[in-house]
């Protein structure tokens, strides 16, 4: 049962391949004569493609440039001819001189000059007044200036020796007020010696010598005083 069974089936197989391939071959013929047409080909035409000539731009033709010219060497300068220098001529014997006889010389003639004397010039008495007057007033302004100074240097001192004085406190407390009168000797470097006091309240005597020996040494002009020199002056004491 088996056997027949196995060749069935390889029968149907065989078939099964015949009818494939029959049906192949028949497609294939109806297909090729369905789709192939013969076209009658009655005209061939040829054509030519010409290329498209561009127009040519003319360029401006490059200016020529002139080649320089060689420069030329310059011909060397010829020479000058040496002239030949002249012979010198023979020397002439010149002759010689006659001596000269030395003329006499003449003899020196003193003059005499008359000394002349000197004219001393005497002042006219206008002039000499003019003069005097002029010296006059030069020196009396030069006393007035030295006056001045003199007068600028006491107040400067009574107003430094007053700067550097202070109110005794027992005589505030009491409320007394006066003046001290002070002599001193201002020595040639500017210091100060020989303070003395002359008049005055007791109570003021010690103030009144510490505010001198404070206010020295000071700077001394030359000629307004010759130092060393005595001064006095008065110190006043008013409460305020």
């Amino acid at each position: 049962m088996h056997r027949y069974l196995s060749s069935f089936i390889l029968s149907s197989i065989a078939y099964i391949l015949v009818g494939v391939l029959i049906i192949y071959f028949i497609s294939i013929d109806t297909y090729s004569d369905k789709t192939t047409k013969i076209i009658n080909i009655q005209k061939v035409c040829l054509s030519t493609v010409i290329p498209k000539i561009e127009p040519k731009v003319e360029q401006e033709p490059k200016p020529i440039e002139p080649k320089p010219k060689p420069i030329e060497p310059k011909p060397k300068p010829k020479p000058k001819p040496i002239k030949p220098k002249p012979e010198p001529k023979p020397i002439e014997p010149q002759p010689e001189p006659e001596p000269v006889e030395p003329e006499p010389e003449p003899e020196p003639t003193v003059e005499h000059t008359e000394s002349k004397v000197e004219e001393k010039v005497t002042p006219q008495p206008e002039q000499t007044k003019k003069q005097e007057n002029i010296s006059n007033v030069v020196a009396a302004a030069n006393a007035d200036m030295m006056k001045a100074k003199r007068e600028l240097f006491i107040a400067n001192l009574i107003k430094r020796i007053n700067s550097n004085k202070s109110y005794p406190r027992s005589a505030r407390r009491r409320a007394i007020e006066g003046n001290i009168e002070v002599e001193f000797t201002i020595t040639a470097d500017g210091g100060v010696k020989n303070i003395q006091v002359i008049s005055g309240h007791d109570i003021f005597k010690k103030s009144a010598i510490e505010a001198i020996k404070n206010s020295f040494p000071i700077d001394i002009e030359k000629g307004v005083f010759n130092f060393p020199k005595k001064f006095k002056i008065d110190i006043v004491y008013i409460l305020k």
